[in-house]
């Protein structure tokens, strides 16, 4: 029974590293690893959804090994770090909320209004240092690629050293909906906002024609 448990959370911890995205960091004189993506993958649009964000101490022998004994959670970063979400031209600001129970781990939910590429901007102080860092979702979802292992200069004080994984971008709801498709909430207000026009110019004709009708009935 102990070992089936244990393969389950193994298969969970897998399935969570796999639709998030890695990037390890040395900020300062420490190594960071970033382990981010969203809530409730896959993501659709209108569900319940939100910057899943989990920041530890990188193992020495395997900064990019999530799931390492030796990688160490930072907890309390809720008091120095903040989270843009980023869609085109559209940004909001957000507060990050310390997972209960899971030190190192930070959540701020939302919901995506748009099947579009979001940018999650993680900025602020980690080790004395500011920081200022950007995750993409992908459009294709999860595709195999090789780690990027580039020493990449963020900022000063911060370097990246490795890039590894993804996660996806929200996806439309009509093609998901069951036994009809279901459209988004934006669909259904632009459709809304369409109609008002339509509904306007009947309602000016019917007044027009009523007012024939009582001109000639006067005659």
């Amino acid at each position: 029974m102990r070992n089936a448990v244990f393969f389950i959370v193994f298969l969970l911890s897998l399935g969570m590293v796999f639709a998030h995205e890695r990037q390890v960091f040395e900020i300062g004189d420490k190594t960071y690893l970033f382990v981010i993506g969203s809530l409730n993958e896959p993501v659709f649009v209108d569900d319940k959804t939100g910057v899943d964000l989990r920041v530890k101490l990188a193992d020495p022998a395997n900064p990019g090994d999530s799931s390492s004994p030796n990688a160490e959670p930072v907890a309390g970063l809720e008091t120095s770090l903040k989270v843009e979400l980023i869609a085109g031209d559209k940004k909001k600001t957000m507060a990050l909320a310390p997972a209960y129970k899971d030190p190192g781990a930070y959540k701020a939910e939302f919901y995506p209004t748009l099947a579009t590429t979001f940018t999650y901007r993680v900025f602020g102080m980690i080790n004395e240092v500011s920081v200022d860092l950007m995750f993409s979702c992908n459009p294709t979802g999860h595709p195999a690629t090789a780690d990027d292992t580039s020493r990449v200069e963020v900022s000063e004080g911060v370097t990246r050293i490795l890039k590894a994984g993804s996660f996806g971008c929200p996806k439309p709801k009509a093609e998901y909906g069951f036994p009809e498709p279901s459209a988004s909430l934006q669909e259904l207000s632009v459709k809304k906002e369409n109609r008002w026009p339509m509904v306007a110019a009947i309602l000016a004709g019917l007044s027009l024609l009523l007012s024939i009708i009582a001109f000639w009935k006067v005659q």
